[in-house]
């Protein structure tokens, strides 16, 4: 699909008595079909090309006839079914959660844009969930957002977290598909977090070989608040991540892990901003890949450093291993240093499983095959344990050791 008729596809979707947001949807459809996709920064996009992402979608389609499966966890979980809201009755102590639609009003200055692909995000714009943390409210119990896709569609899922000043939560945004529908997934997700909050996220998603997904993270953080942005990217036939951390104050803090499993023809692009607006912020960036078959991966991370933020401390590394000879990954680690007195480094490596490694347990009595196993079963792993909740890290440990037995043939027998 072209953009003209994508544009007049969600034209004659829209929901003309949304006032307001039907307005905000309306201007933001024209600046995408104005832009299409030129405006996007070649840089950025260089591996991935948006066009054929969303060449064969349609903003409309069937409903898959699968029966929806159970993802019943051990915390609250709020599911978004094609976007239709099911709350759970037992939410953490001090936060609150609502629809974004009544509320659109009051915080729609909050939906930024980027480039063209948040322009199309805004046009789709159907509903989300307001999350909110009380003031001092400090939560070991984790919250889920579980979307749940069963029709072959474009879905513009929106979350908005806001942190008040003090408190501590970590959510889990978890993307599930039901049954082998064609479908694209356009989300964002925007964090607020205000002096001293402290927000972990971790976003997992498990995408069909059919599946699309763009998905962007932009985070607020304010004077001692720290954001751990932890990504999952465990299947799909197109997956792109953008991250977005802006430590806003002095004594902010961001974190951003980051693991991506690809095989066949699947093709995953990490794309990580973390902009040092202020003196004596502080950041850490791990990012991993794990790739088979002849596809593809991508890590675009970069550390901008303002004039004025001096005595900045920051760190950036990727690793990728790769278990064919054809796949391929495109490691762009960028460091924008505009101060004198920072500490930062960065770098990255790609290679395959090291053979002294290998020959070092094999010394010690454990097979080749699973001597390869245990290795890149650790190299996956590393990033699940950066999880601070360990609720949250034992759910994701289960998934990802899954995914590794399923993708590579990993972990089984262990």
């Amino acid at each position: 699909m072209n953009i003209e008729n994508l544009a007049a596809a969600i034209n004659e979707k829209m929901d003309k008595t949304e006032g307001v947001l039907n307005d905000f949807k309306k201007t933001h459809l024209a600046l995408f079909l104005k832009k299409g996709f030129k405006e996007i920064v070649p840089d950025s996009y260089k591996f991935t090309n948006m066009e054929s992402f969303f060449k064969d979608c349609s903003p409309d389609g069937a409903v898959s006839k699968d029966p929806l499966p159970s993802f019943e966890t051990n915390f609250p979980t709020i599911i978004l079914n094609d976007g239709e809201m099911i709350l759970s009755e037992d939410l953490p102590d001090g936060v609150t959660v609502r629809q974004i639609k009544p509320h659109f009003n009051e915080y729609k200055t909050l939906f930024t844009e980027s480039n063209s692909l948040s322009h199309l995000h805004h046009a789709l714009f159907n509903d989300g969930v307001i999350i909110e943390i009380a003031k001092e409210t400090q939560s070991q119990t984790p919250l889920r957002i579980l979307n749940l896709i069963s029709k072959a569609s474009i879905s513009a899922q929106t979350n908005l977290i806001l942190a008040h000043p003090m408190s501590k939560l970590t959510v889990i945004e978890e993307t599930r598909v039901v049954g082998d529908v064609s479908h694209a997934v356009v989300s964002e997700t925007y964090i607020v977090a205000q002096k001293g909050a402290h927000l972990e996220h971790v976003s997992v998603e498990s995408e069909t070989q059919l599946g699309l997904n763009h998905s962007s993270l932009t985070a607020q953080i304010d004077q001692d608040a720290s954001v751990s942005s932890v990504i999952f990217t465990t299947s799909g036939k197109m997956n792109r991540k953008n991250l977005t951390l802006n430590l806003n104050a002095p004594g902010s803090h961001g974190e951003s892990y980051a693991l991506f499993l690809t095989s066949g023809s699947e093709h995953s692009d990490i794309n990580t901003e973390i902009n040092h607006r202020a003196p004596d912020s502080t950041s850490n960036q791990i990012a991993k890949g794990i790739l088979d078959g002849e596809s593809k991966g991508v890590f675009t991370g970069k550390i901008h450093i303002f004039p004025k933020a001096q005595r900045v401390r920051s760190g950036q590394l990727n690793k990728n291993l790769l278990l064919s000879k054809k796949a391929h990954l495109h490691s762009q680690p960028q460091l924008e240093i505009f101060a004198d007195d920072v500490k930062c480094s960065h770098g990255s490596t790609t290679g395959q499983l090291s053979d002294d490694e290998v020959f070092y347990f094999q010394a010690r009595g454990i097979p080749e095959d699973k001597a390869r196993n245990l290795l890149a079963m650790g190299f996956g792993l590393e990033i699940v344990q950066k999880i601070q909740n360990l609720k949250v890290r034992e759910y994701v440990t289960e998934i990802i050791r899954e995914k590794l037995a399923e993708k590579f043939s990993l972990g089984r027998g262990l």
